[in-house]
C-alpha cells in the first residue's frame, strides 16, 4: 500500500475547497480540489468518491467509472460505491455492467438501503418503472438520501404518466435538496427523458423548473 508522505490535514484543506466550490457552483474548480487531495491522500476512498461524483456532475462519466472502481477497491465490501456506479452504469446504458454491480452490492450487504435507490435507476434504465415505483418507495421508508429517493419516486411516477402524484414527489425532493443537488436533478430528469421520450410535457417542464436553480 502507498503511503502518501504528505500531511493528511493538506487533503482534507482541499476536499473542503472542493466542496465550498462545489456550492459555489464552480463544479470545474471542485474537481481539481478533490483531484488534488486523492493525489494526496490516494487511500483515502472519500477524496476518490468525490472525485467521482464531481466527474458525473460534469457529465465526464468513463473517468467517473474509473473513479468508483478505486473507491471499491478501497472498500471492497460495502455497498454504496458499487450502487452509484450501478447508477452510473444504467444512465450510461450499460445494464450488464449496473446488473452485476447490483448483485455484489447485495452480496456484500444485502440490507443496504442504498440498494433500493440502485435498484430504481436500473429498473428505470430498463423500462420497468412499476419496479423503479416499488424501489423508490423502499428508499423513501428506509430514510437514505430522501431527496434522491423522491427524486427517483417522482422519475418512475412521471414514466407511468401519473403527473400529479410525480410532481408531488419531485416537490418533496425539491425541499430536501440543496442548492448543488439542482444540477444533479436536472441532469437526472434529462437523462428520463431519453429513455422515456413520451412523458407528459407539461409536467416535465414543471419538474424542471421545480429544479432550476
Amino acid at each position: 500500500m502507498y503511503t502518501s508522505p504528505i500531511d493528511p490535514s493538506i487533503a482534507n484543506d482541499y476536499a473542503e475547497r472542493g466542496r465550498a466550490l462545489l456550492a459555489a457552483g464552480k463544479d470545474a474548480a471542485a474537481l481539481e480540489a478533490f483531484q488534488r487531495a486523492a493525489w494526496m491522500a490516494p487511500d483515502d476512498p472519500r477524496m476518490h468518491w468525490a472525485v467521482a461524483n464531481t466527474l458525473w456532475r460534469l457529465n465526464r462519466h468513463e473517468e467517473a467509472v474509473a473513479s468508483y472502481l478505486r473507491v471499491i477497491e478501497l472498500l471492497p465490501d460495502e455497498a454504496a460505491p458499487r450502487c452509484n456506479l450501478a447508477e452510473l452504469y444504467a444512465v450510461m446504458g450499460r445494464l450488464q455492467d449496473a446488473q452485476l454491480q447490483l448483485l455484489n452490492a447485495r452480496a456484500f450487504a444485502p440490507d443496504d438501503p442504498h440498494l433500493h435507490l440502485a435498484d430504481a435507476v436500473v429498473a428505470l434504465a430498463r423500462r420497468r418503472p412499476a419496479a423503479a415505483e416499488k424501489a423508490a418507495m423502499a428508499a423513501v421508508a428506509s430514510g437514505v438520501l430522501p431527496k434522491f429517493a423522491y427524486l427517483d419516486l417522482g422519475d418512475a411516477l412521471l414514466a407511468q404518466g401519473r403527473s400529479d402524484e410525480a410532481l408531488e414527489a419531485y416537490r418533496q425532493a425539491r425541499r430536501h435538496a440543496a442548492p448543488p443537488d439542482l444540477l444533479v436533478m436536472r441532469q437526472d430528469l434529462v437523462w428520463l427523458a431519453t429513455v422515456y421520450p413520451n412523458l407528459p410535457q407539461a409536467a416535465y417542464q414543471q419538474a424542471l423548473a421545480l429544479f432550476s436553480a
